[in-house]
């Protein structure tokens, strides 16, 4: 686990050179330390310190801050602060339901586009889900989940979509990771996977999608 009090330089991801925009870079490496907690909720943080960290200028830092603070990840008081936003159980709560709706289109735009190979690929990453949900490994079941999700939006071939969707999944990542699946949850949700996966192998997408949406939320302790 990585010492909150340690440097800043030591808890940051290093910044490689790509030929991707410096502010791309900084978004995904300080959001990708918010979302797992190397920068915890209330943590403060400057432009001038994540600058020297990274070694690059302050202007990519100052804009990648302004985009986490549009997702929701950053939140600030001028002349006060820029630190870490809070996670609250209303915040969880209306994460979990946004994720099960944007999760069930991504699932059926990429019904729409899947060839067969893509929906066999699909169906292993879903038969992950369904493992680890009879096991109640939850941590497991999140990555799993989370894989499934990232495959459908990769292939749900609506650049927009797509978009909305990276710039979202800090936040649902940081809201939702401390989520644990509750053991009498397991046989519903796991139910629904199973009929998701007959849905998906039918091409039928309006009960797929019924029965994506149905087991989120099922079972789950949103207490932080």
């Amino acid at each position: 686990m990585t010492d909150p009090q340690a440097s800043l330089g030591k808890r940051l991801a290093p910044l490689t050179i790509d030929g991707a925009p410096l502010a791309e870079k900084v978004f995904d490496i300080v959001g990708d330390a918010i979302a797992t907690g190397v920068l915890p909720p209330g943590e403060r943080v400057n432009d001038k310190e994540i600058a020297s960290a990274l070694g690059v200028s302050r202007t990519p830092v100052r804009e990648a801050l302004q985009r986490l603070t549009w997702v929701g990840l950053i939140e600030t008081a001028p002349s006060r602060y820029t630190r870490v936003t809070a996670v609250t159980e209303e915040a969880v709560a209306s994460t979990l339901e946004y994720a099960g709706m944007q999760a069930s289109v991504a699932l059926r735009l990429a019904m729409r586009r899947m060839d067969a190979a893509e929906l066999d690929g699909a169906l292993v990453l879903l038969d992950e889900m369904i493992v680890q949900a009879e096991a109640g490994e939850s941590r497991a079941l999140l990555r799993a989940s989370q894989e499934f999700l990232g495959y459908l939006v990769a292939r749900s071939g609506n650049p927009v979509f797509m978009r909305v969707m990276k710039e979202a999944d800090l936040l649902v990542s940081r809201n939702l990771r401390h989520l644990r699946q509750l053991p009498e949850s397991a046989k519903l949700r796991t139910d629904a996977f199973r009929h998701l996966r007959e849905a998906m192998l039918a091409g039928d997408a309006d009960a797929a999608e019924h029965w994506f949406r149905a087991q989120h939320g099922v079972g789950v302790d949103l207490a932080l």
